[in-house]
């Protein structure tokens, strides 16, 4: 029954409606908002667009019905089914560093988090670097993008977010997973959810040029699902298993083990709660 009430529902995704919960400052910043039918990749596509950008305070986002090529970390698939769920990328051009973005991924999760908040009234928790959930089951990720030339460097905040997906779409998700639907037992409107999301990334682009990761540090740990929890962690080719104790000024995870302590950067780890 659910699945038919959510089939009857769903809305397509429209442009008016999402920047109805922007600020007018944003939407002033905001270049472009294109919303796809169907795309291999929203990230793919802000690329492109992005290597053709140079105004430091512009900024455009790429929304897309449906994934091709929808990809998470370390390039596995991301599941994409169409006119469900929210597939995002947010892009714009910094003076930062590449040094200086660590940390972007978990600043990303905590504004969605707090962002998300009032709506759903629960917070997301966070498992280090890049995964939202609920409950302990998958409802979203972030995949961060960057590139540099030239003194500037182009960055790419990738998020999908499971919104009106049931069990019944089979997709092949290799985790438990859920979405806003079936966690919270009823429907949700897309372009809220999507004007949200694009909202935070706004907070996100302002907040983390001007203070970096530290700004986020605090709330990123209150939030993380793995925090003092033991865990399998999969590193340079071995499984160890030990605590996660916290978190770096970096971002990066502090991981306790027989009396060692590794620093861990994202990109190199396979983390698993026991």
């Amino acid at each position: 029954m659910l699945q038919k009430k959510m089939a009857e529902k769903r809305q397509m995704l429209n442009k008016k409606e999402i920047l109805k919960n922007l600020s007018n400052s944003n939407k002033e910043s905001l270049i472009d908002l294109t919303i796809f039918e169907v795309i291999g990749s929203t990230n793919d596509e802000a690329k492109r667009k992005l290597d053709k950008m140079q105004n430091f305070k512009d900024c455009f986002a790429i929304f897309a019905e449906r994934q091709d090529s929808g990809r998470g970390r370390s390039g596995k698939k991301w599941e994409s089914p169409a006119n469900l769920n929210i597939y995002l990328s947010f892009a714009w051009i910094s003076s930062l560093k590449p040094t200086e973005l660590e940390g972007l991924s978990l600043s990303t999760a905590v504004e969605i988090s707090q962002n998300l908040k009032p709506l759903i009234n629960e917070e997301l928790k966070i498992k280090w670097p890049n995964d939202l959930f609920l409950s302990n089951k998958k409802v979203g990720g972030i995949l961060v993008e960057t590139f540099s030339s030239k003194k500037r460097t182009g960055i790419i905040v990738g998020v999908g977010l499971n919104v009106l997906m049931t069990a019944q779409e089979q997709v092949s998700i290799d985790q438990d997973w859920t979405s806003l639907s079936l966690y919270f037992g009823k429907d949700f409107d897309r372009n809220l959810i999507a004007g949200l999301l694009l909202d935070s990334l706004f907070s996100l682009r302002s907040n983390f040029e001007a203070k970096g990761f530290s700004f986020y540090k605090n709330d990123f740990e209150k939030l993380h699902l793995l925090e003092n929890k033991e865990c399998l962690v999969k590193f340079e080719g071995k499984t160890k298993k030990g605590l996660v104790d916290g978190i770096t000024e970096k971002g990066e995870l502090i991981f306790k083990e027989k009396g060692e302590i590794h620093k861990l950067r994202a990109g190199e780890v396979s983390l698993k709660k026991i």
